[in-house]
């Protein structure tokens, strides 16, 4: 049984001491050959042409210097003369101030702490320079003539340039001109000069989380070189005894770069420590929580990459998902597409951020139910448990019951100490499946439930903070959405609903259909409105020979090409209060919106319910009840005389209606004349017609209604009656309440 516990929790040992293995850089069969031999293990006698022309041209490069590469690699690889002059610092800060010898013990010591922080980082450039301008400059020129062709300087050297072009940068922008301005003036550094550089560290410094996540890779392949190419190892000796290695190991190399990124936390608080002002005292604490907040962002992607590969390795250990025993072949065919487990996937409820990890695993033998003990191999994952098939050899492990998700997993101890009860429930808290796991000892079942427990509160945490998080994003959306004008929807009030109706497009805003309509005056129409028009439907009577031409058609559909949102249905308008027409009968009519109730229309809904108003005409006797079509053919009979209006044709071909027979050009000039009634009853048809012809006179012609009248609604038995045997298609949906 084998227990894996996280990595170190301290904020720069994960960087390190659980990503750097210990690397000597020198080769561990060298005792097994002579002094000099290319072939420390017994190399072949084929390489002993190579190996001769390689010692050659090493042996060119000490003589006559490094061949000049290709620009186009120079300027890869950071190579070049000349590029470093600036790089350059007197031996001691005293020689830059020259009343250092008045200067207080305190402050002198902070001056070597500040000192000691722009000497190191100009040595450790030094440093990086030879991985550059030696090793790889010399694999380079020896590729050039075809030898050392399998080494590869970018897996050798990863991004080491782009170390260099960093802190070439973070030394002409911040340290250098620190060191300039001292030079200049003669006073001793100021250490308020470093803060605008310290903190844009992380952004400064981001090659390094490319380089710390590859540096495994890199430490492997330098050694497996190292062990089995003669070639590459004869010339990395020969690197590190050039004079400009300055004896350093390949190995020593590849580690300086973890090594001086975490050394600037340590740097910067010896130089708090002799600090006693206050206002300097907080700018290094402000850059010390700057360099070590992206100290621990690369120890956690650091961390990451661990635990995906540990992952990856898991999962290549676990084979087949066999927890079912199919009937037939048939059954087996349609199983095989969800016969898989995919241990790779992102933990349920769990940020991104956290991978799955492989707790403790272990054999153990499971009883289910009244069957016999089986054995067994289970696997303890951050968020599942698997029961598989202890495995054979290379063979890999065989699932053959379901994933016990942990958290709907009930651990018990028995009353053997080495056994313990998994109890696993449904979404409904009800049991699923129970195993009892008796464990080789008492020691390996008290293992298995701490670690067990463990990972079950692990899990909860971070599902609790995966959910505030996703909070506090949904928050701060919903703030973003509220402060931003452009993208509130408006929601559009009664008293600009009609001047805003114009300018408003669909893309900009989001438009509640309320009643909409023009207050534009069409010159172009004519003022009298169309009687063929059903002002109190929305609709057109059947068979009108002027439905595609009346003036109230053109209104309608030049308003709505204005704006296409716009509708006329005035199935909503008859039931709200009319305004008077112009006083003048000569004025050309205004076509506007209805006054709108004092309540405000909700979204979805419908008018106000009322009750229906008494009717009352001058001189009419109008009866008081609730029944609409009543009301309108008693008026109808009463009112003796019908406006003009064109001819309609009923299905006999004869009109119902009388015409005045002269008609003028302008608003509506008539004489009422006396009212005939028809020999024969009127037909349904005939009585829908007056009753829409009778609702339009009284909202076209501007008739007025009682003063105590208030805006109407038809119920639904009033309308079924108004329907009668016949379907009236109207232009919008109606709003109706109920009986």
């Amino acid at each position: 049984m084998q227990a894996f516990g996280p990595p170190n929790e301290g904020p720069f040992q994960g960087l390190v001491a659980s990503r750097i293995e210990t690397y000597g850089g020198r080769h561990q069969a060298s005792t097994q050959s002579t002094p000099g031999s290319l072939y420390p293990r017994g190399g072949l006698v084929l390489e002993v042409p190579k190996a001769h022309e390689l010692e050659m041209r090493l042996h060119t490069f000490s003589m006559f210097g490094m061949p000049r590469l290709p620009p186009e690699d120079r300027r890869h690889w950071e190579i070049g003369e000349g590029s470093d002059s600036g790089l350059v610092i007197e031996k001691s800060w005293k020689e830059l101030v020259p009343g250092h010898k008045e200067m207080s013990r305190e402050l002198c010591h902070q001056q070597e702490a500040l000192w000691e922080l722009l000497t190191t980082e100009l040595i450790y450039v030094r440093k990086l320079k030879i991985m550059t301008d030696l090793l790889a400059a010399g694999l380079l020129n020896l590729q050039r003539v075809g030898l050392l062709m399998e080494v590869s300087a970018e897996t050798l050297f990863g991004n080491v340039p782009s170390l260099i072009r960093a802190h070439r940068s973070f030394w002409e922008e911040v340290l250098g001109p620190t060191l300039g301005e001292t030079r200049a003036s003669g006073q001793p550094l100021d250490p308020l000069s470093l803060q605008n550089g310290f903190l844009t560290f992380s952004q400064r410094f981001q090659p390094y989380v490319l380089y710390c996540l590859r540096v495994k890779q890199t430490m492997a392949y330098a050694r497996e070189q190292q062990d089995n190419n003669p070639l590459f190892h004869t010339f990395v000796q020969w690197c590190e005894k050039h004079k400009r290695s300055g004896r350093q190991m390949l190995g020593d190399l590849l580690i300086k770069p973890h090594q001086r990124i975490t050394k600037y936390p340590l740097l910067l608080q010896a130089v708090l420590k002799r600090s006693p002002e206050a206002h300097a005292r907080d700018a290094l604490k402000a850059m010390i929580a700057a360099v070590e907040s992206f100290l621990r962002h690369i120890n956690k992607q650091v961390r990451q990459d661990e635990e995906q590969e540990s992952l990856v390795a898991a999962a290549q250990r676990i084979g087949p998902y066999e927890v079912l025993e199919p009937a037939s072949e048939e059954v087996e065919k349609s199983l095989r597409p969800y016969a898989t487990l995919d241990l790779m996937s992102p933990m349920l409820g769990v940020g991104p951020e956290h991978t799955r990890q492989l707790l403790l695993e272990g054999f153990a033998r499971v009883k289910e139910g009244r069957e016999g003990k089986l054995d067994v191999y289970l696997f303890l994952f951050s968020d599942v448990l698997l029961v598989t098939k202890p495995p054979r050899k290379a063979d890999k492990a065989k699932v053959i019951r379901p994933p016990l998700m942990l958290e709907k997993l009930v651990c018990q101890p028995l009353r053997d100490p080495s056994s313990f009860l998994l109890i696993h429930l449904t979404e409904f808290q009800c049991v699923s499946s129970a195993l009892v796991v008796h464990c080789p000892s008492a020691a390996d079942c008290t293992q298995w439930l701490k670690k067990t427990q463990q990972a079950q509160v692990t899990l909860q945490k971070l599902k609790a903070e995966e959910y505030i998080q996703q909070k506090r994003e949904l928050l701060a959306l919903y703030r973003d959405r509220e402060e931003s004008p452009s993208t509130r929807p408006s929601t559009p009030s009664l008293e600009g609903s009609q001047s805003s109706a114009e300018g408003r497009t669909p893309e900009s805003s989001t438009v509640i259909p309320h009643l909409v309509v023009t207050e534009d005056t069409d010159e172009d129409a004519p003022s009298v409105p169309d009687d063929t028009s059903d002002s109190g439907y929305g609709t057109l009577v059947p068979g009108s020979p002027k439905e595609a031409h009346s003036p109230l058609s053109r209104l309608r559909s030049r308003a709505f090409r204005r704006d296409p949102r716009l509708t006329f249905s005035t199935l909503d308008l008859r039931a709200v209060p009319l305004r008077p027409q112009p006083p003048d009968p000569q004025a050309p009519q205004r076509r506007s919106a209805p006054e709108l109730p004092g309540e405000g229309i909700r979204k979805g809904g419908s008018l106000p319910r009322v009750d229906l108003p008494a009717w009352s005409e001058e001189g009419d006797r109008t009866p008081t009840g609730g029944d609409l079509v009543v009301d309108t053919l008693h008026r109808a009979r009463l009112r003796g005389q019908r406006p003009p209006s064109p001819t309609h044709a009923d299905s006999a071909g004869e009109s119902p209606w009388e015409s005045s027979g002269d008609e003028e050009e302008g608003p509506l000039a008539w004489e009422p004349p006396s009212y005939t009634p028809s020999r024969h009853p009127l037909r349904a048809e005939d009585m829908l017609r007056e009753i829409r012809e009778e609702l339009a006179s009284q909202r076209i012609e501007g008739i007025p209604e009682p003063a105590d009248s208030r805006p109407r609604k038809l119920t639904r038995a009033q309308l079924q009656r108004m329907r009668g045997p016949r379907i009236i298609h109207l232009d919008t949906p109606l709003s109706t309440s109920e009986v």
